[in-house]
C-alpha cells in the first residue's frame, strides 16, 4: 500500500497504512517546526478516511490534532528544532 498525503499552506499530514501511523508537520512555524505522529493504531484507517473527506485549504495542525483526539487516536507532539 502507498502512503497518502494531505497538504495545504498550513499543514502536511501523511498516512502510512503499512505501519498504521499518521505523521504531520505545521508548515506555518518554521522557527520551531512542530510535528506529531499517532501512537494509536486501532481505528486509524477510519479516522484517516474521514480526515481526507473534511480536509480543506484552511485546515491547521491544531484542527488535525483535535480531529484525531475525537477519534481517540493518541498522538505525540514535539518541536523538531529542539
Amino acid at each position: 500500500m502507498m502512503k497518502s498525503v494531505l497538504k495545504n499552506g498550513n499543514v502536511s499530514v501523511e498516512y502510512d497504512p503499512e505501519i498504521k501511523q499518521i505523521f504531520g508537520q505545521d508548515l506555518t512555524d518554521k522557527y520551531n517546526d512542530p510535528a506529531f505522529y499517532s501512537k494509536t493504531r486501532r481505528g486509524i484507517a477510519n479516522a484517516w478516511a474521514d480526515l481526507e473527506a473534511c480536509f480543506s485549504e484552511s485546515t491547521t495542525m491544531h484542527d488535525v490534532l483535535t480531529f484525531l483526539e475525537a477519534y481517540k487516536i493518541r498522538t505525540h507532539y514535539w518541536c523538531m528544532v529542539d
